[in-house]
């Protein structure tokens, strides 16, 4: 439910989901830090949160922020792997990803032979238990 705070500090249900409006000093600078400070800040008021999502400043000050969904994986995973994994997608593909960073001190080219192959036994054991 949406709630709006009176002056009296009661809160108002509004379209059926949390608002809760806070006046305050806005800080930003040239790096794009951004940081809002509340007149009466008092615990509890709003839910606390850490979440990505799109920031937009607009040329006159106006600031907002809207959180992009989480999103559920969409794939299932076949075996993990030093370097990465091999997945069941959605979409009925299998998908093989590996990241081997140099300053890792490995043998790149090695590595990625012996995680594919170690994949590729892994797909097989898990299309013969389908």
């Amino acid at each position: 439910m949406m709630v709006q705070k009176n002056q009296a500090g009661s809160q108002l249900p509004i379209n059926d989901c949390q608002h809760v409006q806070l006046g305050g000093q806005a800080y930003y600078d040239e790096r794009k830090y951004f940081l809002f400070a509340p007149d009466a800040p008092a615990p509890h008021r709003v839910p606390r949160f850490r979440w990505q999502g799109v920031a937009q400043q607009m040329t006159d000050g106006t600031f907002d922020f809207v959180a992009k969904p989480r999103i559920k994986a969409q794939s299932q995973l076949i075996k993990k792997l030093p370097h990465g994994r091999v997945s069941h997608t959605k979409d009925g593909a299998v998908q093989l990803t590996l990241k081997v960073f140099g300053y890792e001190g490995v043998n790149i080219n090695e590595a990625l032979a012996v995680e594919a192959l170690a994949a590729a036994e892994a797909v097989k054991e898990y299309q013969l238990k389908r």
